[in-house]
């Protein structure tokens, strides 16, 4: 659903009328003038094509899916069995054990 310019140029002044009412209120003048500004750089963003138009979006791949899903992993490699270093002190496999 498109936002037409004339729709965000309302709301602009809208904001403005009310920042304008609230001239005692230097808080609420601020927060419409934020507004105001946000609706600003959303009209201008949308002008200088900033945006991907949805027809861009591209559908995966069946080989796309199947890697996501895990189907072209390989089996996992057998470790190859450690060998054991027989050392006159050490009393076990472990690194730690001394």
């Amino acid at each position: 659903m498109a936002i037409t310019n004339q729709t965000v140029l309302k709301k602009m002044s809208s904001e403005i009328q009310e920042a304008m009412l609230q001239h005692g209120n230097e808080q609420k003048v601020r927060e419409h003038v934020r507004s105001v500004k946000l609706l600003a750089d959303l009209l201008l963003d949308e002008g200088t094509g900033n945006h991907q138009p949805e027809s861009s979006v591209q559908e995966p791949t069946v080989d796309e899916i199947r890697k996501m899903m895990g189907a072209d992993k390989q089996p996992p490699k057998q470790s190859q069995p450690q060998t054991k270093i027989d050392h006159e002190e050490a009393n076990g496999s472990s690194i730690f054990d001394f």
